[in-house]
């Protein structure tokens, strides 16, 4: 049966205002967060064309490439993302690891 996580709030990065074609073109954003009653997801989101380039570097240089969270989408837009947190809500956010606090 699927989990619909129906209150959520979508927080993005106060840096991103005002940035936002220049972010979309570089196509990374770190600092996404999705804040629910149960727990809060960092997320690091990626359109596909900078991924690829970023796990290619990553592992020409260090040998191997990890991200927690990461979100891949088409565009690195606003209405993208919250278009991806979206279904991934539909499935309790599945998958994402919680952050945990020290």
């Amino acid at each position: 049966m699927e989990e619909v996580v129906k209150a959520y709030d979508l927080q993005f990065p106060d840096y991103l205002a005002g940035y936002e074609v220049e972010t979309e073109s570089k196509g990374y954003l770190v600092g996404v967060r999705v804040v629910t009653s149960e727990a809060t997801y960092e997320l690091t989101v990626y359109d596909v064309a900078r991924l690829v380039e970023e796990v290619a570097d990553e592992v020409e240089s260090d040998g191997s490439f990890a991200v927690a969270n990461l979100m891949v989408v088409p565009r690195v837009t606003r209405v993208d993302i919250a278009r991806a947190v979206e279904r991934r809500s539909r499935s309790g956010f599945a998958g994402l690891m919680p952050r945990v606090e020290v």
